[in-house]
């Protein structure tokens, strides 16, 4: 059965791609820029988007607004758009606005409305990077049905990019984790978490957590088993859970990725990921099973 993440919220978010009439005015904003997003700080509620009658007074900073979507059963719509480079919220009409940046706030913003601001951040990306045609050069024009844009000569479509990856949890039968840290994780108390790793063309999920591990740490696994997905913004990822048990092999970390990796007890953990990540859910769920 799939196990859903801790904080996740029961309403789904259903994306639309087709432009609303007119923002109303329970509608929220969420702009973006660099892959932050800018928020309010209110005093009294914390971070939080920016309402239509806010985001009107930043009409000349902001390029083309875009639907993102809405939650369901709720009418109101969240929107985004790419914040002009000049913009300083130091200069906005109103306090309060910050540029925050999406790992920040994870663990901080509602975990509903932190996925929708990843959408956010990958939408204007998306949008800011394909305005001319990668064939031939020419403009490319929204297609007013779907989320693509279109080259009117040549009829290329561009869609938003997904990169699907694999991120794993290795048990050892004698109940131990496989954990590492990565290379960039700098720090006198780096974090360990599970392996992961993208999925290369004509691969499937099971044959890239066999080959990741493999890659990473240099051990055999078996028993691949799916545990959850969760939408990953750094920058397009689309992040597979899974559970895998060990069979054999040392482990040998590939030395151009993996600082260390070691296997951890239950009661002898390292610094470990924040919750609402899916590393964290693979190992509280893990933990759970002692």
């Amino acid at each position: 059965m799939q196990a859903k993440l801790p904080g996740m919220t029961t309403s789904k978010f259903v994306p639309v791609a087709v432009l609303p009439d007119d923002p109303e005015g329970d509608d929220s904003w969420l702009f973006s820029r660099g892959g932050q997003v800018l928020l309010v700080d209110d005093m009294t509620t914390g971070m939080r988007p920016l309402t239509t009658d806010e985001a009107k007074q930043l009409t000349d900073h902001i390029a083309k607004p875009l639907v993102l979507g809405r939650f369901e059963n709720e009418t109101a719509h969240w929107w985004t758009g790419q914040v002009s480079d000049e913009f300083d919220p130091f200069d906005a009409p109103f306090p309060g606005l910050v540029f925050s940046d999406l790992r920040r706030l994870l663990g901080t913003l509602d975990p509903a409305i932190w996925n929708v601001a990843g959408r956010a951040t990958q939408i204007t990306d998306w949008y800011r990077d394909h305005q001319m045609c990668g064939r031939c050069g020419a403009q490319m024009e929204m297609d007013p049905n779907e989320r693509s844009m279109k080259c009117p000569v040549d009829g290329l479509v561009s869609y938003p990019r997904l990169s699907p990856a694999v991120i794993m949890l290795v048990e050892h039968p004698d109940g131990r984790a496989l954990l590492a840290t990565n290379v960039a994780w700098r720090g006198p108390k780096p974090m360990y978490s599970t392996l992961a790793g993208f999925v290369e063309p004509g691969e499937s999920l099971e044959d890239c957590v066999h080959r990741e591990v493999m890659e990473e740490v240099g051990v055999s696994v078996d028993n691949v088993r799916y545990f959850d997905s969760q939408p990953w913004p750094f920058p397009n990822s689309l992040m597979l859970g899974f559970f895998a048990t060990y069979v054999s092999g040392d482990i040998t970390p590939a030395p151009d990725e993996i600082a260390d990796a070691q296997w951890f007890s239950r009661d002898d953990l390292p610094n470990i990921p924040p919750r609402a990540s899916i590393a964290r859910a693979l190992i509280d769920d893990w933990l759970s099973r002692s």
